[in-house]
């Protein structure tokens, strides 16, 4: 048997990396030493190293092994840009590999975002966190998206796949719907989807409104159409596009309901933050219909006490004021179970501000004479109302975390 020469073996260890820190130890044994590659403490026995060609640094030898597998994994840049062209974006630079984000154009919402390869392809996620939801998006933003689809705002952005308040620009409806679906249908708004165009659909479209019509279809939504108020039986005359906007066709027939006239009467200004909305009504003095409204989140902008005729008056010449610059409705006919909703206007459409003035003005507008004579309580209201100063009036400066707490009242007679 030859014999074993330490200084040999040494050079064969040096030969493969290693720079020994002690004398051969025997071959199977650990011999301490450092990795000239990586700086790092090795132990390997010279059996190990030497005998079986294993590296002498384990560390050297993992990522070794690492870089293999990685390579063997790799994806080809036209085979990645195909895949994640299916995902519904477009890529802005070369593909930069599986290990970082890759910068890309969502073909959806048009933003510039960053993609993770792996958690789109192999794990079946969205690639845009804008239009999944879990990135908010600017309110401008959301805004100029949602207009273009043919709805305008009217609270701000809550989110993606959250139930947004909007109006259509067609129709004129208030409706509810999430961006997300909205950027899938091809009418955004449910109305639309379902305008009447036969003579059959449009004739349930009067009845659902409150209209039973008298003569067929003239074949025009914005050809007058005769019909029978259902409610109080008398003959009106409305127009679809108007009964379809509206979702009813106003009645001068119509007394107030609950309202009685010969007694003192709350003409009346609210708002709600919610909806983005207000209305104008008005309550007998012993009417606790104030508080319905505020258990419902209406807040209290303006109230005044006036006979029950100048009242009624008022209202009316406010509601007038409203169809002369074809405001629409502020709120749906659901958002006001108890009542209201035809006497309620967007806020995005009129302001707080004006509003006000609109209720002022109306107070002055319908004033009785002093000598107690009727006066013309029903002129029809100017096309610019006068900026009046708020001298007489009982306003409450109304913010979006404002409590207003209204004063008890008896339960009588409900007004609007």
């Amino acid at each position: 048997m030859a014999k074993i020469d330490p200084m040999e073996r040494a050079a064969e260890m040096t030969g493969r990396g290693v720079d020994l820190h002690g004398p051969y130890p025997g071959a199977d044994k650990p011999w301490p030493g450092t990795c000239r590659t990586c700086g790092a403490t090795t132990r390997s026995s010279y059996s190990s190293v030497v005998s079986k060609g294993q590296g002498p640094c384990w560390r050297c030898s993992q990522r070794a092994s690492s870089a293999a597998a990685a390579g063997k994994r790799a994806v080809r840049p036209d085979v990645a840009e195909a895949q994640i062209r299916r995902a519904g974006v477009e890529p802005l630079e070369d593909f930069p590999g599986t290990q970082g984000t890759w910068r890309c154009l969502c073909l959806t919402c048009l933003r510039e975002i960053n993609v993770w390869y792996s958690s789109v392809v192999h794990r079946g996620n969205g690639a845009c966190d804008y239009c999944s939801g879990t990135r908010r998006r600017p309110d401008a933003d959301a805004r100029a998206e949602l207009l273009d689809l043919g709805l305008a705002a009217l609270v701000p952005y809550p989110g993606a796949n959250t139930p947004w308040r909007s109006r259509c620009s067609t129709c004129k409806r208030i409706i509810d719907p999430t961006l997300t679906n909205a950027r899938k249908t091809k009418y955004p708004c449910r109305f639309c989807a379902q305008r009447a165009t036969d003579p059959e659909t449009a004739a349930q479209v009067m009845v659902e409104a409150g209209l039973k019509p008298l003569t067929p279809f003239p074949g025009s939504v914005k050809v007058v159409w005769k019909a029978q108020h259902i409610a109080c039986g008398q003959p009106v005359s409305a127009t679809l596009d108007k009964v379809i906007q509206r979702g009813r066709a106003s009645c001068i027939h119509c007394a107030q309901h609950g309202f009685k006239p010969d007694l003192p009467g709350y003409l009346y200004l609210m708002f709600h933050t919610g909806y983005g909305a207000a209305k104008i009504g008005i309550c007998n003095e012993s009417s606790d219909r104030l508080r319905t409204h505020t258990r419902s989140g209406w807040k209290l902008a303006q109230q005044r006490l006036l006979t029950g005729r100048h009242a009624m008056h008022a209202e009316r010449y406010v509601l007038d004021q409203w169809l002369l610059l074809d405001l629409p409705h502020g709120v749906a006919r659901s958002d006001m179970p108890q009542g209201g909703w035809t006497e309620s206007v967007a806020l995005a459409d009129r302001g707080l501000v004006l509003l006000n003035e609109d209720f002022l003005t109306a107070i002055e507008a319908t004033e009785p004479p002093p000598d107690g004579s009727p006066g013309n309580p029903t002129a029809e209201p100017p096309g610019q109302l006068p900026r009046l100063h708020p001298r007489s009036a009982t306003a409450v400066r109304p913010s979006s975390s404002e409590h207003v707490a209204l004063a008890p009242v008896r339960a009588s007679a409900a007004g609007n």
